[in-house]
């Protein structure tokens, strides 16, 4: 587990949770200006709970922006690009506190997973943001300084504390965004539940070789109703979902400056260097090559 009061100036471009106990607690200097162009967006396979602890600027999203300032609470799932500007001659950070579902989905079920239900929006008409001076948004700022001090806490039942206090942070934010309680809001997360197995297969096994009829049958599903269900629970299609998870992995490896550009690639799974490229053109905005010299200098400079 990690929970850590490190600073990062950089989009957790290699960052990997410990798969022991799913969470972290970080500190974010946010670097990119809100001037001209948007930063680059990203997306990661963490959900991401963050406030702003100091300065202002622009949190960008896909087709929606927002201005925000100290106190601010954003929350993002795991399939919305996204990425925060700073406004000029402003030091601004964020807290961030990451996890990964699979933090309750220790044999907890149907009700644990219910705190998972303010990640599973849609993201077009869904706003992330919870202003600071809102009644809601006091009581999240809160929780999440004593999230915050339990996460940098040395004591016994530490990971306890962690996971109440999310859940209590969760349970508030259930209230806030209208969820249902009980049978109605579980009946809701049914069928994700039921691609459980198989988005967890997934996640281990990505840079192997999938097959969409042998990951189905995980979920006691045929493959027709698998597809049918994982596009419109995961919002993409399986094939998708899977290049994404390879692309990341990918785009850590290259970031982490060990080993060929080229091993890189392979080792994540990726058969196709060619789509790679454009691909990673297309979201970094530079080849691999110069995007990991890039990373090279700012840690230099740094």
């Amino acid at each position: 587990m990690k929970a850590e009061n490190r600073e990062l100036q950089s989009f957790f471009w290699e960052y990997r949770m410990d798969p022991s106990f799913p969470f972290s607690a970080l500190d974010y200097h946010v670097l990119d200006t809100a001037l001209g162009a948007p930063p680059r967006l990203h997306w990661h396979s963490f959900y991401e709970l963050g406030i702003c602890t100091a300065g202002e600027g622009v949190f960008y999203f896909e087709g929606k922006a927002y201005e925000y300032s100290a106190g601010d609470v954003f929350l993002i799932n795991n399939l919305e690009k996204h990425g925060a500007a700073t406004a000029e001659g402003q030091d601004t950070h964020f807290r961030f506190f990451l996890f990964l579902p699979e933090l309750f989905f220790d044999g907890g079920g149907v009700q644990a997973a219910e705190y998972l239900l303010p990640f599973h929006y849609d993201s077009a008409r869904f706003c992330n943001k919870i202003a600071a001076e809102s009644a809601e948004g006091r009581k999240l700022k809160q929780i999440l300084e004593e999230l915050w001090q339990d996460a940098n806490c040395e004591k016994a039942g530490k990971q306890r504390l962690i996971r109440s206090r999310l859940q209590l942070l969760l349970a508030e934010l259930c209230s806030i965004l209208k969820l249902d309680d009980g049978a109605d809001s579980a009946a809701g997360f049914a069928d994700y539940l039921r691609l459980r197995p198989a988005l967890t297969y997934i996640d281990a096994n990505y840079t192997s070789k999938l097959v969409q009829k042998e990951i189905a049958a995980l979920c006691y599903l045929s493959e027709s109703r698998f597809r049918h269900l994982f596009s419109s629970q995961m919002h993409m299609s399986f094939q998708d979902y899977v290049a994404r998870l390879r692309y990341l992995e990918a785009r850590r490896k290259i970031a982490s400056g060990v080993g060929s550009i080229e091993d890189a690639i392979r080792t994540s799974g990726i058969s196709n260097s060619y789509s790679f490229y454009k691909m990673f053109r297309e979201n970094e905005g530079l080849t691999p090559y110069a995007w990991r010299k890039g990373l090279e200098e700012a840690q230099k400079k740094g």
